[in-house]
C-alpha cells in the first residue's frame, strides 16, 4: 500500500508517489551504506581503542609447554590513559552545572534578565541529568574523537496508585479524574489510577558517532547538511509511535521483521535487524528528491529499509544535532581519538615488559648446555630449565653450562616509552596526583612544564566548550523560546538560601550570548588569586581583613562551588572587627602611640591570637580555615611600605570591581 504526501516548495505542490517512495526509500538506505563504508578506518581505529581500553584483548591460554611458561601482563596503559583524561575533562567542563557556561544580554533589557535566563536553564540542565550526558558523550568521544549530541523536547509521565474516596473526589476541582475514579469503583476497585507528569522540557540526548553518517562536503554548513542517524528500536516501539504511519499490512510485516529468514545477506550485512530490534534510520537535514525537488529541514525515517515511516517538515525546528571534533582525519573528515596515538606505544611497551619477564624467569632457571644423549629430552624450543644437548665435537670446559640473561635490559626502554606515551598524548602523570621525582628541576621548570601540559590540553576542553555544551545550552533555549509559554516558577539555592525566580515569555525570548569560561583564563585566574594571597600574607597586619570574604573569594577563584558552605551559618560579621585586628593609622602603620615601631613578630603574634580565640568551636573545628588563616595572616615585609601598601589596595579594589581577580 502506497502513501500520498502533500510538499509545500515554493506554493507548489507535490505529490510524492509510490514509485518516488520506493525510490526515496532506496536512497536513504545506500547513501547510509555509503557515507557509513567512506569511514571505514575510522571505525576500525575506534574498535581496536575499545577492545584495549576495556580488556577484549586478553592473552588467550597457550597449552604448549614450551610457550605456556612466558609472561602474559596487561599493563592497561591505554585504560589509565583514558581514565585519566576523562577526569580531567570532567573537571574542568562539566563537574557543576552552574559553571559550565554563562549568560549575558544582547540589549539592555535581556541584559537585566539574563539571571533568570541562566537560572531557568540550568535548573532544566539538572532535571535531566545533563551531567551524565556529558559522560556518555565524552565515553563515546575518547574512542571515535567526536562530540555528538541530539537535543529535542521530552514528556515522561508516571502513574500512581490513590485510595478511592468517592465523595471528596466528586467535589475535586480536577473533574477530568472523576471519571477514571468511577471506573475503578466500578470495576469493585479500592483504588484508582493517576497520573503524572514529570518531565517536560527539552531533553539532550548522547549519540554513539558510529551510528551518525554525514555528507562532509557539506560539513561547514552543519544544520543544513544531509545527516542519517541510525537508532534499533524493536516493533513495538516502532508501532507504537505516534508519529509514524503504517498499514495494517506494513505493521504484520514489521512485526515478522525480527523472524524473517528470507534475507539474511541483507541483516548481516548491513545490520537492519540485531537481535530482537529493526534498524531505523533517520534522515535530517535538506533532502533532494529524484526530480531535483530540494526539501529545506527536513525529516523522513525508513524501518528496516523497507518502509517510509515519516516524511515531513521537521517540527522540532532547530537542527536537533550538534557535532565538534578532536582531531579530524583529512581523508575522511570524520574524527580521530587522542587516545589513539598512544595504542601502538602501549602494545610495545607491553610486549618490552613482557620479554622482561621472560628473561627474569630464563634468569631465575636457566638452560643446561649438557652432553649428547645424557638426557632423553630432545625438545629444541628454550624455556626455563630447558636441557640443551651438544655433540662430541663440542668440548665445553664444564660437564654441564649454564645460559645467562640479562632481565634489565630492556628496563630503560620502558621508561623512555612512559615519557614518550605522555608526550605524544599531552597526558602526563602528575595529573593524577603523581610526584615529580626528577631532583635537579627546580620548582619553577617543574611549574613551567605543567603549564604548558595544560595548554594543550585547553584545546580538548575548549573543543567541548564550544563544540558541545554551548551549541546544546543554544539548543534548550531556543526550544523554550520556541514552545514554552506563561510564567514557570522555578527555586534555586543561594548563598545556602532558596530563592524563587519567576520566568515569563519576556525572559525567554530575550536576546542573549552563551559562554563558556574559557580554561585558560580559569587558570590565569587561579594563579592572580593566589599572587593576591600572597600580597595579602605581606600586608595582614597592617589593614583590617574581612577573613570570610578573603576565604570565600579564593575558593571561587579557584572553581570550588558554593565555598560558604565551609562557615558557620550565623558567622555574616566583619572578622576583622570580631577578632580585634588593627583598626586605627597607627597600629596600621605599626607604630606605638609615641611613634616608636612596634616588632613585626608582636605584631604577627597578636593578630594570630586574637584571630585563634575569637572564632566560634564550629569554625575551630573547620580545618579549611585553620589551614587558611595562618597562611592569610603570616607577615613577609616591613613597616615602612605604607605607600606600596595603599597603592596595592586601590589595585585589588579595582581589579576586583572588574572582575579580573
Amino acid at each position: 500500500m502506497s502513501f500520498e504526501y502533500i510538499i509545500e516548495k515554493d506554493n507548489s505542490t507535490k505529490k510524492l508517489s509510490t514509485e518516488e517512495e520506493s525510490i526515496l526509500i532506496k536512497k536513504i538506505s545506500s547513501k547510509f551504506s555509503a557515507l557509513n563504508s567512506e569511514r571505514a578506518h575510522n571505525l576500525e581505529m575506534a574498535s581496536n581503542l575499545a577492545n584495549e581500553i576495556f580488556f577484549k584483548n586478553d592473552f588467550k591460554s597457550i597449552s604448549d609447554k614450551s610457550q605456556k611458561w612466558k609472561a602474559k601482563v596487561k599493563m592497561c596503559k591505554t585504560f589509565m590513559f583514558y581514565q585519566t583524561l576523562k577526569a580531567f575533562i570532567w573537571r574542568n567542563t562539566y563537574a557543576n552545572v552552574n559553571s559550565m557556561f554563562d549568560v549575558s544580554g544582547e540589549n539592555h533589557d535581556s541584559n537585566n534578565a539574563s539571571n533568570k535566563q541562566k537560572a531557568m536553564l540550568v535548573d532544566i540542565l539538572e532535571k535531566m541529568g545533563y551531567q551524565r550526558t556529558c559522560d556518555q558523550i565524552i565515553d563515546h568521544a575518547l574512542l571515535y574523537g567526536e562530540l555528538i549530541s541530539f537535543t529535542a523536547w521530552k514528556k515522561n509521565y508516571e502513574e500512581y496508585r490513590r485510595p478511592i474516596d468517592f465523595f471528596k473526589n466528586l467535589f475535586s476541582s480536577d473533574v477530568q479524574k472523576l471519571p477514571l475514579i468511577l471506573d475503578a469503583i466500578a470495576k469493585g476497585k479500592n483504588f484508582w489510577v493517576d497520573t503524572k507528569k514529570i518531565y517536560d522540557n527539552p531533553y539532550i540526548y548522547p549519540v554513539n558517532p558510529a551510528d551518525l553518517v554525514f555528507d562532509t562536503s557539506q560539513k561547514d554548513n552543519w544544520d543544513s547538511c544531509p545527516k542519517i542517524y541510525r537508532t534499533y528500536k524493536t516493533p513495538s516501539e516502532i508501532i507504537n509511535n505516534k508519529y509514524y504511519s503504517f498499514s495494517e499490512e506494513e505493521i504484520e510485516e514489521i512485526k515478522k521483521l525480527v523472524n524473517d529468514n528470507s534475507s539474511k545477506y541483507l541483516k548481516t550485512q548491513d545490520q537492519i535487524v540485531k537481535g530482537s530490534t529493526v534498524e531505523v534510520l533517520e534522515h535530517w537535514g535538506d533532502l533532494k528528491l529524484s526530480d531535483g525537488t530540494l526539501l529545506k529541514n527536513w525529516h523522513a525515517v525508513v524501518i528496516g529499509r523497507k518502509y517510509l515511516a515519516l516524511f515531513g517538515k521537521n517540527e522540532g525546528i532547530i537542527n536537533p544535532f550538534s557535532y565538534g571534533a578532536f582531531i579530524v582525519d583529512p581523508e575522511t573528515k570524520r574524527g580521530i581519538s587522542p587516545l589513539y596515538s598512544v595504542l601502538s606505544l602501549a602494545h610495545f611497551q607491553e610486549e618490552l615488559l613482557n620479554r622482561t619477564c621472560n628473561l627474569q624467569a630464563l634468569s631465575e632457571n636457566p638452560p643446561l648446555l649438557a652432553p649428547e644423549g645424557f638426557f632423553d629430552e630432545d625438545e629444541i624450543n628454550l624455556y626455563p630449565g630447558k636441557i640443551i644437548e651438544y655433540g662430541d665435537n663440542l668440548s665445553p670446559a664444564a660437564a654441564f653450562q649454564q645460559f645467562t640473561f640479562n632481565p634489565g635490559v630492556f628496563l630503560q626502554d620502558i621508561s623512555f616509552l612512559n615519557d614518550l606515551m605522555a608526550e605524544v598524548s599531552g597526558i602526563f602523570p602528575n595529573m593524577v596526583g603523581a610526584v615529580e621525582t626528577t631532583s635537579s628541576k627546580t620548582a619553577t621548570e617543574i611549574n613551567t612544564k605543567t603549564q604548558g601540559q595544560m595548554t594543550r590540553l585547553s584545546m580538548i576542553v575548549d573543543t567541548i566548550n564550544q563544540d558541545l555544551i554551548i551549541p546544546n545550552v543554544e539548543k534548550v533555549a531556543k526550544l523554550c523560546a520556541d514552545f514554552k509559554s506563561g510564567v514557570e516558577t522555578i527555586f534555586v539555592n543561594h548563598e545556602n538560601q532558596q530563592e524563587v525566580i519567576e520566568v515569563d515569555d519576556f525572559t525567554r525570548q530575550g536576546e542573549y550570548k552563551y559562554m563558556y569560561a574559557d580554561s585558560s583564563m580559569t587558570t590565569q585566574k587561579s594563579e592572580q588569586a593566589d599572587l593576591v594571597v600572597q600580597a595579602i600574607e605581606k600586608f595582614a597586619s597592617l589593614i583590617p581583613l574581612n577573613l570570610q570574604e578573603i576565604f570565600v573569594w579564593y575558593f571561587e577563584q579557584k572553581g570550588v562551588d558554593n565555598p560558604e558552605r565551609f562557615l558557620n551559618a550565623g558567622a555574616g560579621v566583619n572578622v576583622s572587627q570580631s577578632v580585634g585586628l588593627p583598626t586605627n593609622p597607627a597600629e596600621i602603620a605599626g607604630v606605638n602611640e609615641n611613634g616608636s615601631s612596634l616588632p613585626l613578630q608582636a605584631v604577627t603574634n597578636e593578630t594570630n591570637n586574637a584571630v585563634m580565640e575569637n572564632l566560634n568551636p564550629m569554625q575551630n573545628q573547620n580545618e579549611v580555615i585553620k589551614e587558611l588563616i595562618p597562611m592569610i595572616l603570616e607577615l613577609g615585609t616591613k613597616n615602612d611600605k605604607k605607600d606600596g601598601l595603599s597603592e596595592l589596595i586601590t589595585t585589588m579594589k579595582q581589579k576586583r570591581k572588574s572582575n579580573e581577580i
